[in-house]
């Protein structure tokens, strides 16, 4: 009976391991680490920011679009 549950106890510590590994790993993509487009197409990725104080932004990949009014990236 031990044995059993030191098994689950052993599986139960690698999931959660692992779902904490993806949550970190997802995050080192924030918006902080990029720097901050300007209106036009994009020629490095960068975040695309409203230019009013409405918190849209938009993370932008290179040969789309910002557009900072809206805080919008379009291809």
């Amino acid at each position: 009976m031990s044995r059993k549950f030191a098994l689950v106890l052993f599986a139960a510590s690698m999931l959660t391991g692992s779902a904490h590994a993806m949550t970190v790993r997802s995050s080192s993509l924030s918006h902080a680490h990029f720097p901050t487009c300007s209106e036009g197409l994009v020629k490095t990725i960068c975040v695309c920011r409203a230019e009013n104080n409405i918190r849209r932004h938009a993370l932008c990949r290179s040969g789309r679009y910002c557009h900072t009014f809206n805080g919008a990236c379009t291809p």
